[in-house]
């Protein structure tokens, strides 16, 4: 098991959610450009996000805790980032309490289903695509929390939390038999 948990793939995923204290320094500091270097962790974290499977897959190395530790290290990243803008007033609260409660809803309900039946419950392709577009959301709100495209992104941001929560609702009922397998 633990050599499971020590692979190159889930190193990255870990790495992604260290790059958080990073993250935080650089926007609390009182450096002018502050804000682009939290736009260069951001892009490393979207890389690791992006080379972890792709590595994994490479490798033959995909792993239950590669399940797992994947998607928390987005939970983590963007929960932490969008509390950070929250607080640098760069985002709206009511947004971030909307991620937030998602990424908890799907964290406790994969916790729920993998107690329950032992399966760990996919990423769907609506949550992959609602990372990456909350991930440009606050890439653009870390840019300039003024420009009228944030509220673009906001907007589309919004579509995908719901279909993507949406979707995890009908595999979490399909999981426990509530809901006809398709």
């Amino acid at each position: 098991m633990k050599r499971d948990l020590l692979t190159i793939p889930n190193g990255l995923s870990a790495l992604r959610i260290l790059l958080v204290i990073p993250f935080f320094a650089v926007i609390f500091s009182n450096r002018s450009d502050a804000r682009w270097w939290g736009v260069v962790l951001m892009v490393i974290a979207a890389l690791t996000d992006k080379f972890d499977g792709m590595v994994a897959r490479k490798l033959h190395c995909e792993t239950e805790w590669g399940r797992i530790l994947d998607p928390l290290a987005d939970k983590i990243g963007v929960g932490a980032v969008a509390i950070g803008l929250l607080l640098k007033s760069w985002l709206p609260a009511w947004f971030v309490i909307v991620l937030l409660v998602r990424d908890l809803f799907i964290l406790i309900g994969g916790l729920i289903i993998k107690r329950s039946t032992g399966e760990i419950v996919p990423s769907n392709l609506a949550g992959k695509w609602a990372v990456g577009i909350i991930g440009l959301t606050l890439t653009v709100a870390l840019i300039d929390d003024t420009t009228p495209v944030l509220g673009i992104c906001i907007a589309a941001s919004l579509v995908m939390v719901i279909l993507s929560t949406a979707g995890y609702v009908k595999r979490f009922l399909q999981i426990i038999h509530l809901a006809p397998l398709q």
